[in-house]
């Protein structure tokens, strides 16, 4: 219903916009105009913005809009998110952030977790790769920042390995 009618205020902002260039140009042989043609910029020029704005956030809230949203924020936080950071992220009501974190847990894009009072959405395909150093003899790890080159238990050279 909203998108509608920011379509059909979009389309009324033309001819009104048209109207307030024509009075605009009569106005120069009659200056009296110029508050008519005034009238009609300020009206079309209201109701295309109004629109305009309208359809953009229509646009932005949308399913596939909002899925997508949802994934970079996972990746830029990390890869987890709560129904609330989704919220404020995109400003949108409860349900609807939760509805779409629930479809994308249906599509297996996400694992959800309880963690306290809340439920935390793990996407695991953006979490940041953790890398360590690993024997493949004996299979002892070590940090990645070590100057280790050949494992301290065995003496084999260590491979470095993204988890």
């Amino acid at each position: 219903m909203k998108r509608s009618g920011a379509i059909i205020a979009v389309i009324a902002s033309v001819p009104l916009l048209v109207l307030g260039i024509v009075f605009l140009i009569a106005a120069m042989t009659n200056p009296g105009r110029i508050l008519v043609a005034a009238a009609f910029l300020v009206l079309g020029g209201g109701l295309l913005i109004w629109g305009a704005l309208t359809l953009r956030r229509l646009a932005e809230i949308s399913p596939e809009a909002l899925a997508t949203g949802i994934v970079d924020l996972a990746r830029r936080l990390g890869g987890e998110v709560t129904v609330a950071q989704v919220q404020a992220e995109f400003r949108i009501p409860q349900h609807m952030a939760l509805g779409t974190l629930e479809k994308l847990r249906g599509h297996g894009d996400t694992q959800r977790e309880r963690r306290g009072d809340h439920w935390v959405y793990i996407f695991r395909s953006v979490m940041p790769a953790k890398a360590i150093k690993r024997c493949p003899y004996c299979g002892s790890e070590f940090a990645i920042k070590s100057a280790m080159r050949e494992c301290p238990n065995c003496g084999g050279a260590l491979e470095i390995v993204k988890e």
